[in-house]
């Protein structure tokens, strides 16, 4: 009698003990994630071989097999990519506010000093804080007129310098004409200080300053399988990658932090007399107060947004515009077209103004056309879940990456005929769809409450740019090269999408000689 209790209670025991275990098995078990398909990941590094210098168009080829919701893995985080219209909208206008989140990447996190810039800080109130500044205080319709005296000035100098080649006989490396205004653009309402000039000395500073903008936005966007297999994170410091970002955000910060003490000190920093009493971007920024409404921004905070502007404002949009020139020297037809709306608008005795472009709408539609057909960023910045959701009848966690595929979405025949084909015309049939965030099968600038704020700016710079050297020349390319044969290869370059090869041209005058002084 004793031994069979003894085994009914071993038994008994036996049972509740296997109760149990299924309970806490199956009731700490998250339920089954119902996930979208997706090219099979490898062990350890999931997806990461596959995306390098083309991750646009092989998400492109992948989303044609697996559907416009497609999901990767990055070590040991999810990676989700829309590459349609409608999935776009869904994760960045129905659920805006579940996928705000940004990455914490360390080159970007040291870079940054930690993630006090606009496109890189986490969603809270130093974000708002920010994107209330640049809303309501710097991106304005009266800040961007008040500095088109000095945006006027680089193209003129721009103007200038692609003539004095053209009267030595040299060919012209449009690219570097293009990124020289840029810079110069971005650093005088940022700084009231132009770097590209005449004189060698400044030249040598603007290089070496153009260098380093270089190597943050390589090292900002450089990611370390660390940033994704976390026990792999001492790899970035043995590889010398870790020493390497360090070194350069030393540099960065010498030279923007003597930048705020010469505004601290009241110093003029430019030599233009109509900069002097210009307020710029640091003016402002420096007289803003902190997100808790004491005290003002941290310098920290003011080098990370400089940071922020330098690398979207420049290279961004001088490389849309040398696309913009590509397509046109490919596409003589719409060239022409162009050109004879700027000779019937604005004529050829007087120079061609920001006021004018409301009254150009083919040069509108053929700015809209290269940023659907060559965005600027293909990917857009990478989105992160705060929380898990279902989107489309899938279930993220929280954490999981979002790539919005710009470049698919932008070359969908749902909503484009021919879709591959540079045709300006589509935008003259459909002037309503902008690439303002409204319209989701057209956001170069993304869409959300983390679209690029300097959206207006970098559209007018795109606009007048274009203008100005549609008005001033006729392009060919050198040697008697078919512009049919021109290589128009992309090379993506972790955000930015500029062309593979430099474009070099031959430009012909188009005025009266006066016209190409810089003054």
């Amino acid at each position: 009698m004793e031994a069979s209790t003894f085994l009914w209670n071993l038994a008994l025991v036996g049972i509740v003990t296997l109760l149990i275990m299924l309970v806490m098995l199956f009731g700490n078990q998250k339920k089954k994630l119902r996930l979208p398909q997706g090219p099979r990941p490898l062990p350890i590094i999931g997806n990461m071989h596959q995306l390098g210098d083309d991750s646009h168009t092989f998400l492109s080829h992948q989303a044609k097999k697996y559907g416009p919701i497609m999901y990767l893995r990055l070590g040991s985080q999810g990676l989700v990519v829309a590459s349609s219209a409608d999935a776009a909208q869904e994760f960045v206008k129905v659920q805006d506010k579940v996928w705000a989140g940004r990455e914490n990447i360390t080159g970007q996190a040291i870079i940054t000093y930690n993630h006090l810039n606009i496109g890189g800080a986490q969603y809270g109130p130093y974000w708002r804080h920010l994107r209330k500044i640049c809303t309501m205080e710097l991106f304005t319709a009266k800040r961007l007129e008040s500095f088109r005296p000095p945006r006027t000035d680089e193209f003129n100098q721009m103007i200038k310098s692609i003539m004095d080649d053209v009267e030595q006989g040299k060919i012209v490396d449009l690219a570097m004409k293009l990124s020289h205004v840029a810079m110069n653009n971005m650093t005088r309402m940022l700084l009231n200080k132009r770097f590209y000039g005449v004189d060698a000395s400044a030249q040598q500073e603007a290089y070496k300053f153009k260098e380093l903008t270089y190597n943050l936005f390589k090292l900002s966007a450089t990611r370390s399988i660390g940033d994704f297999v976390p026990w792999l994170k001492w790899v970035i410091t043995v590889s010398g990658l870790k020493s390497r970002m360090m070194k350069v955000k030393a540099r960065a910060d010498v030279v923007l932090q003597e930048f705020l003490e010469v505004k601290k000190n009241g110093k003029i920093i430019d030599v233009k007399n109509d900069d002097v009493h210009r307020e710029d971007f640091i003016d402002v920024l420096m007289a803003q107060p902190a997100e808790d409404g004491t005290g003002h921004l941290s310098d920290n905070s003011i080098k990370a947004v400089i940071h922020d502007m330098l690398l979207a404002g420049t290279d961004t949009s001088a490389n849309t515009v040398e696309w913009a020139i590509a397509e046109l020297l490919r596409s003589p037809h719409c060239a022409k077209k162009l050109q004879a709306e700027l000779d019937e608008v604005v004529g050829k005795d007087r120079i061609v103004s920001e006021s004018d472009i409301p009254n150009l709408p083919y040069l509108r539609a053929v700015v809209k056309e290269v940023l659907r057909l060559r965005p600027a960023a293909p990917l857009n910045i990478t989105h992160v879940a705060l929380e898990d959701t279902t989107v489309g009848g899938f279930d993220f966690v929280a954490g999981t990456r979002l790539f919005i595929n710009v470049y698919a979405i932008q070359r969908d025949p749902k909503w484009w005929e021919r879709p591959l084909e540079f045709d300006p015309e589509r935008f003259i049939k459909n002037p309503e769809i902008n690439p303002l965030g409204g319209h989701f099968q057209f956001i170069p600038f993304g869409a959300g409450r983390r679209q690029c704020p300097g959206m207006l700016l970098a559209l007018l710079f795109m606009q007048i740019g274009l203008a100005r050297l549609m008005q001033s020349f006729d392009f060919a390319l050198p040697n008697g090269q078919d512009p049919a044969t021109l290589d128009m290869t992309e090379k993506f370059g972790g955000v930015t999408m500029p062309r593979q090869n430099p474009l070099q041209v031959v430009c012909k005058p188009r005025l009266p000689k006066h016209f190409y002084n810089a003054n």
